[in-house]
């Protein structure tokens, strides 16, 4: 069975530090093509996340300057978060739940990665893909 902690096993762990501009976390974010990103305070725990649409609402629309705006000013509070030994499944009913489409992921007490609905639909796609296989050689013996 394939865990959270399998699917971002290989991902470097996307943040930035709640002292951080938004402008910091806009470059951040465009730079690895991510759509939000945890933010840590200086003992590396896990205060906020910051997305796209924290950006529009919170910043552009608002008509701060981005270079004078600090995370702790503009972040999401966490309202979930996945555990490593929670399965992909589990973390889409807890997407759903909250309306979210990133989820912050902890081994304990501890931050490790986030995991995004795009993560989920890879591994989705992925067992599709080997159940049809599968099927595809039962069919053929």
């Amino acid at each position: 069975m394939v865990t959270i902690g399998d699917v971002i096993r290989d991902r470097e762990p996307y943040f930035v530090r709640d002292t951080a501009t938004a402008l910091d976390a806009a470059q951040y974010m465009s730079e690895r093509n991510i759509g939000a990103v945890c933010v840590l305070d200086a003992g590396g725990r896990l205060r906020g996340i910051f997305s796209e649409r924290d950006l529009l609402r919170r910043v552009v629309l608002k008509k701060d300057d981005p270079s004078d705006v600090k995370m702790s000013d503009v972040m999401s509070a966490i309202d979930v978060v996945i555990e490593c030994g929670d399965t992909p499944h589990e973390a889409l009913e807890r997407m759903e739940r909250y309306g979210t489409r990133h989820l912050p992921v902890v081994k304990g007490n501890r931050w490790v990665g986030m995991l995004s609905i795009r993560d989920i639909m890879r591994v989705e796609l992925s067992e599709q893909g080997d159940e049809l296989r599968l099927l595809h050689e039962y069919i053929q013996h």
